[in-house]
């Protein structure tokens, strides 16, 4: 049974009708990020999602399409529910009451499976630890699939990029908005300069350069990066010109106006009638917000053909699983430090789980990414301790690092990376 709000049924129906008059059209929209969020996900750098947000968290963009998707030959998405699946330690070991957001007492799990920051200092999954070399206090970074990585760094507050080859070398750090964003394949990343202009690396070329024209306003939220052209790992992908890619910026002010960006130029987005586009995936999936205000915002997942989708008031829809199937939900709007409800639906709109703080505990974390299809990790801070949690789609949760002091918990020890890590397939 889907656990959706009462307003479920109403966007529902509008959901299906604004569906069927999409038929074998392109949505053009699209963890992701996050996601892909802030910061936010950093989002302010990625994903800050209300109106007079306080808190920005990180967005992922984790789950990211091409934009040139024809659904009369493209199968539609598998709507049938997904079986949660549990982390590995969870079969005997404890788990916090059913509902509840409690990280002070968790089995510990494998370490992460994909690349993070800790301290300043690069930690990889088989244990080993290197200098990050930039010049700057690390703030979010991206794994290329051709080795190459791009950080985005702060100067006590202001944002640069700062672009790493595949032979380490870095380039000089350049002034930039908050956040990163990258394609599915890791071969396209995104960002914003301060004026608004989109600017992408490409897996194979020398420089960045700018994408279409400035986006309209003075604060924007970045988005999805679309375009899914094969990317080998070690080898550079193809330009954003060759994948059809595009990259979604919504303008934020007194109106929320998502903007697409690409080759072609920059038009409005209204597809959908989203405020802000949170991600996109392979099957043309839209996530993102119909609704911004003070107290909460409104969700949607929209598709097209036969498709309905589902909207939701009870979760923000976040970003993607790699592989389309799940979606991550945040609270419907951030509060005070940071996060302190995290869930997960299936594309029928189930949701499989759900846990919050509770008066008695209160955990609070601003950042999350996908670690594989169907577990998220998500530096989380609780009682004066850092610990890295794996959450899996069932609702149970591991350390992947066990919890460690922080005085500050406003500010994460943890950087991880924007888009999750390099696919392998």
């Amino acid at each position: 049974m889907n656990d959706n709000d009462d307003l479920t049924t109403h966007l529902s129906r509008t959901l299906q009708d604004q569906s069927h008059s999409m038929d074998g059209t392109s949505l053009g929209l699209a963890e992701v990020q996050g996601r892909a969020r802030s910061i936010r996900r950093r989002r302010t750098a990625t994903a800050v999602v209300g109106a007079v947000a306080a808190v920005a968290l990180i967005v992922p963009t984790a789950a990211l399409a091409t934009h040139q998707i024809d659904r009369n030959n493209e199968p539609l998405p598998a709507t049938n529910s997904v079986s949660p699946t549990p982390s590995e330690t969870t079969a005997t070991d404890p788990q916090p009451a059913p509902g509840v957001l409690d990280v002070s007492d968790l089995p510990t799990g494998p370490p992460p499976q994909m690349n993070y920051v800790y301290d300043g200092r690069l930690h990889w999954p088989d244990g080993s630890v290197g200098d990050v070399n930039t010049r700057y206090e690390p703030y979010q970074f991206v794994e290329l699939a051709d080795g190459a990585r791009i950080w985005q760094t702060t100067d006590n507050g202001t944002p640069y990029v700062e672009i790493q080859d595949t032979d380490g070398t870095f380039h000089d750090p350049v002034r930039s908005g908050w956040g990163l964003s990258v394609n599915r394949p890791h071969s396209i990343v995104a960002w914003l300069t301060p004026s608004g202009q989109v600017t992408i690396w490409e897996g194979w070329a020398s420089e960045p350069r700018p994408l279409g024209d400035p986006v309209p306003g003075s604060e924007w939220d970045l988005g999805p990066v679309t375009g899914v052209g094969d990317a080998i790992p070690g080898r550079g992908g193809p330009s954003c010109q060759e994948s059809s890619c595009t990259v979604i910026v919504t303008e934020k002010g007194a109106t929320w106006q998502p903007w697409e960006v690409s080759d072609a130029g920059t038009s409005q987005l209204t597809d959908g009638n989203y405020l802000l586009v949170n991600d996109v995936n392979d099957a043309g999936l839209t996530i993102g917000l119909t609704r911004i205000t003070d107290t909460g915002n409104c969700s949607k997942l929209l598709g097209g053909g036969e498709f309905q989708g589902f909207a939701t008031c009870k979760n923000t829809l976040q970003s993607f699983s790699p592989d389309g199937q799940l979606v991550l939900g945040l609270p419907p709007y951030p509060d005070g430090a940071g996060s302190n409800q995290i869930a997960m639906y299936d594309l029928d709109g189930t949701r499989l789980f759900s846990r919050a703080s509770t008066p008695k505990v209160q955990p609070t974390y601003n950042a999350q990414e996908w670690e594989d299809d169907t577990h998220v990790l998500v530096p989380v801070f609780q009682d004066g301790m850092w610990s890295l949690v794996r959450v899996a789609s069932d609702g149970s949760m591991e350390y992947a690092v066990a919890p460690r002091p922080g005085a500050d918990m406003t500010v994460s020890p943890y950087v991880i990376p924007t888009g999750g890590g390099v696919p392998t397939s």
